[in-house]
Parts: structure tokens; sequence; C-alpha cells
């Protein structure tokens, strides 16, 4: 849950650089995680580090995505939702593989940094193409309930 509000909070104001930042703050907790995890008290504190930076990320790239969504800002989010679970599935099944392996209790962190690092680059190519555009917004008007009275069908002869 901190994650989700520091990240809509900093995502808000700057989207590229908070996207950036936990991806990359993401990666280093989890590199990290192979060295430090032995000792109760690091592991922890790394598992919360990356849990924060990496659930930062959510809220920004739903926003993002909503905002390029045109007309359809509610099947775009359904979308992105669908990737993060679909991401979640696949990751932790190369975890589960890893830890399998001969990397034993290492694999699974050293599966995380490698994803996560991965997302860096086209994190950082797409903050550094091109010129910014704004954005256009589109507002969602609500339908009225019920037409008017002097607007609803022709008045009948005799009524």
């Amino acid at each position: 849950m901190g994650g989700t509000a520091v990240g809509g909070r900093f995502g808000d104001r700057r989207p590229m650089v908070t996207t950036i930042t936990a991806a990359a703050v993401t990666a280093l907790a989890l590199l990290l995680m192979i060295p430090l995890s032995t000792r109760p008290v690091t592991a922890v504190a790394l598992v919360l580090l990356m849990a924060l930076a990496g659930f930062s990320v959510n809220p920004v790239v739903t926003s993002l995505a909503v905002r390029f969504a045109g007309d359809a800002p509610t099947l775009t989010s359904a979308l992105t939702t669908s990737a993060y679970n679909t991401g979640i599935a696949v990751g932790s099944a190369l975890a589960g593989q890893a830890l399998d392996s001969s990397l034993g209790l290492t694999g699974p962190a050293l599966v995380g940094t490698v994803f996560a690092a991965l997302t860096l680059l086209p994190l950082i190519a797409l903050a550094l193409s091109g010129p910014r555009r704004r954005t256009r917004t589109l507002a969602q008007h609500a339908a009225p309930t019920r037409a008017r009275d002097d607007e609803e069908a022709p008045v009948l002869a005799g009524r």
C-alpha cells in the first residue's frame, strides 16, 4: 500500500523519473538480497524496500496507459492489470525454476534482478526519445438520465 501511495504522489508530477527510479531501486534491492539475505534483519529490510519500490510503479504505469487510451480507458486499465498479473505468474515460474537450479536460494533474487534491470532499458529509451508532447485528456461526460420535456416525442393531437 505504501508503494502505491508514494508512486502515485510522485508519479503525478514526474512519471518517467518515478518509474525509472523505482525500477533501479527494485533491481538494486534484489541484487543486494543475494549476498545480504543470510541475515534476517537485512533480508526483511530489503524485501520491504523492494516491495515499496516495485509497487510504486503500478499506479504510474496505469495512469499513463489510461492517459493515452483515447476512447477505451476502461479496457486499457484492465489490460494493464492483466499484464501485471501475467508478469507475476511468469516471474514466479522462472524464479521457481531458478530456485531448483544450481543457483539455489540466490536464484529467485538473481532472476528478479535481471528482469528489474531489463525494465530500465525501455524506460530510459522512452524518457530520452524525442521531444515531450502534451497529451490531451478526454473528459468523460455523463449522459443525461432523462430528456427534457420539450425534447421528448412530438406532442400528439388530442393530448
